[in-house]
């Protein structure tokens, strides 16, 4: 027989706390020293592998964060009608469990409820359900239909994340907000049900829409659309509203279009081109990463920053059009675009950030205008055909692994006013045989030209660099 544990309430009723090797068939007890059983506590049957059905008697009226979480050969439960409360995670990782019928009276369905419920075909939610927690499903990778509730007006962030089965959904009349990439990784997702009549969102085409906003939450097609044209009036593109669809080759944006939040595009390993159209003002993280068949892109006229991670991995990008308009790329907004060969930064930058071009295997030559003052550390790390390099007389500091293995770099002129060169800025330039190292240097860190075995310094008598390049046994030539 199980050995359960309790603890008392304060109104007298018990609390079932855990449970010493519980049976593949568990009977929750509905009393202990005669007084009701009315809650599960948090975790109590966290990663209980052997149990395989579960009864919950009608005393229990609260079920805890995580109380069945990964419990991985879960097939069944029964869940009465008098519990009122699932809290977050309560059946996190329950990968055998095939169907839930949750009771009447439930008002929320607890974040990360029943996230990687794998096995999960079907889902009975009754009618007093008013919000859905993040996460609540996602990655239940076999859910193919569930139906909301007329009364729903919240789905949280990721709540049918990683759906792949998911074909289709419904979205009642008082659902008034859906939180960020509800339905991202929803690659079979086609069909929306949805009133002619809905306050907030509609359909046109297989595009859902926040009408409100003008703002497009989704593209909800499960065949292969090659060219994907946006409906005029759209104003933003939603975070992941486009991730993963990776056989579309051609999107066409209107001039409508504003922003492009996060992610928008990520993963479209089958885009070729797109057209950005003047009227955007802004393109947030990652919103082309890992564009894999992305060969070429024109950044709109007034946008003023690349921003983290943008065109991260675009490894077919050979040519980037920056506008005159910009003041910053951020960190690694261009990083691991191994086939870019031309990028030509505008007069009027500033701030170039970390590893913004590291890895672009395929970059031969960069012009950085005077304009610019700061470039981070690993910006052109492992460009490994870079042989030309001119820097901005505005930038102060050469930074950590700036030109790393930068094997085809030759020669580099550091400009006048340059005060320190971080260590390792070089380290790996094996080809690297002379840079100029002008005389307002006073700071060389240790390993700044490691592995540099063919370099000579070009420096001025008297100087930091010529001691630097004494003490380190560097050859140098003085002036």
């Amino acid at each position: 027989m199980p050995d359960y544990v309790f603890s008392r309430k304060r109104d007298g009723t018990f609390q079932l706390e855990s449970c010493d090797s519980p049976d593949a068939n568990l009977f929750i007890p509905a009393e202990y020293e005669g007084r009701p059983v009315t809650s599960i506590a948090e975790n109590a049957f966290s990663w209980c592998y052997q149990i395989r059905h579960a009864v919950i008697p009608d005393s229990v009226t609260t079920i805890g964060e995580g109380a069945f979480s990964w419990c991985e050969s879960l097939e069944e439960i029964a869940i009465p009608n008098s519990v009122r409360t699932i809290e977050d995670w309560a059946f996190t990782g329950c990968q055998s469990l095939r169907s839930i019928r949750l009771p009447e009276g439930i008002r929320k369905i607890g974040s990360c409820c029943f996230q990687s419920c794998t096995s999960l075909v079907s889902v009975d939610l009754p009618q007093s359900v008013r919000q859905i927690g993040a996460e609540a499903f996602s990655e239940c990778r076999n859910l193919q239909h569930i139906k909301l509730p007329d009364q729903l007006t919240v789905i949280e962030d990721n709540a049918f994340a990683g759906c792949e089965s998911l074909t289709g959904i419904n979205l009642p009349d008082h659902l008034t907000e859906l939180s960020n990439h509800v339905f991202s990784g929803c690659p079979s997702l086609s069909e929306f049900e949805i009133s002619e009549h809905h306050p907030v969102f509609r359909m046109n085409g297989h595009f859902l829409i926040n009408g409100k906003e003008n703002k497009l939450l989704y593209f909800a097609s499960g065949k292969a659309d090659k060219e994907i044209r946006v409906p005029d009036g759209i104003e933003i593109i939603a975070e992941e509203a486009f991730a993963g669809h990776s056989r579309t080759e051609r999107i066409i944006l209107p001039d409508s279009v504003k922003i492009i939040e996060s992610k928008a595009f990520y993963g479209c390993r089958g885009l070729k081109s797109i057209e950005l159209p003047d009227s955007i003002v802004r393109i947030d993280t990652g919103a082309f990463h890992s564009c894999s068949a992305l060969t070429g892109i024109k950044l709109p006229r007034g946008l003023t920053l690349v921003d983290y991670s943008v065109f991260y991995a675009c490894n077919s990008l050979k040519s980037v059009e920056l506008p005159e308009s910009l003041r910053m790329i951020s960190a690694c907004a261009f990083s691991g675009c191994g086939s870019l060969q031309t990028v030509k930064i505008p007069d009027g930058l500033i701030y170039i950030g970390d590893s913004a071009f590291e890895g672009c295997r395929s970059l031969e030559e960069i012009r950085i205008p005077d304009s610019v003052e700061t470039i981070g550390s690993h910006i052109f790390g492992s460009c490994t055909s870079l042989h030309s390099v001119v820097l901005s007389s505005g930038i102060r500091s050469i930074p950590f692994r700036a030109f790393a293995r930068c094997e085809n770099l030759s020669r580099i002129q550091l400009p006048e006013g340059v005060a320190e060169i971080k260590s390792e800025s070089f380290d790996g330039c094996e080809n690297l045989v002379s840079v100029s190292v002008p005389e307002t240097v006073i700071s060389i860190e240790p390993y700044a030209f490691s592995t540099c075995r063919r370099v000579r310094l070009l420096v001025h008598t008297g100087s930091t660099a010529m001691e630097y390049a004494r003490e380190e046994g560097i050859p140098y030539t003085t002036s």
